[in-house]
């Protein structure tokens, strides 16, 4: 009796847990549109159909065809702006000049 009455729990808090997963997924997901929507000028049309292609297992080059010839530019410059600044959270080596003396100052 106990080991169903702990097997029922388990069952129960994984439930929770996948579900918690997948409403954070969804916001993830509007928020994302959200963000396109703003800096790209999506038109609501744009984003219907953009949400389409995501719902249905498109590829990225189907979303971009989607896109007018200046979102596509706009998007590629700001995918190079953030490409400039790197990922958060990842160190950047430090430059020769600052390994040199490191180097130099625990000789």
């Amino acid at each position: 009796m106990k080991k169903i009455v702990f097997l029922i729990l388990c069952m129960a808090m994984i439930s929770a847990v996948t579900f918690a997963d997948d409403e954070k997924g969804q916001q993830g997901s509007v928020d994302r549109m959200a963000k396109m929507q703003q800096n790209l000028g999506l038109s609501d049309g744009q984003v219907a159909e953009i949400r389409h292609i995501r719902d249905s297992g498109g590829s990225k080059e189907e979303i971009m065809a989607v896109l007018t010839e200046e979102q596509l530019a706009l998007m590629k410059e700001r995918r190079a702006q953030i490409k400039s600044k790197g990922r958060k959270g990842k160190r950047k080596a430090p430059d020769k000049d600052v390994q040199n003396q490191q180097a130099t100052h625990f000789d």
